[in-house]
């Protein structure tokens, strides 16, 4: 299995906790603003994550 696919999956597995996290919050209250913070919050995270493993490149070895 390559390594992308490993990080994908916990990319994946990040973004579904998040939207559990975000039924969570809305049902607290209802209020519709929390899951957005909370989706919001967790595509922020995922999308520096990306950004960080994109600007690092391939690793030289040697």
């Amino acid at each position: 299995m390559r390594p992308q696919y490993v990080i994908y999956a916990i990319m994946l597995g990040v973004l579904v906790w998040g939207a559990f996290h975000a039924v969570g919050a809305y049902l607290l209250n209802y209020n519709p603003w929390r899951p957005v913070m909370v989706l919001g919050a967790t595509l922020a995270f995922l999308g520096f994550w990306a950004w960080l493993l994109r600007s690092a490149g391939p690793q030289r070895r040697g």
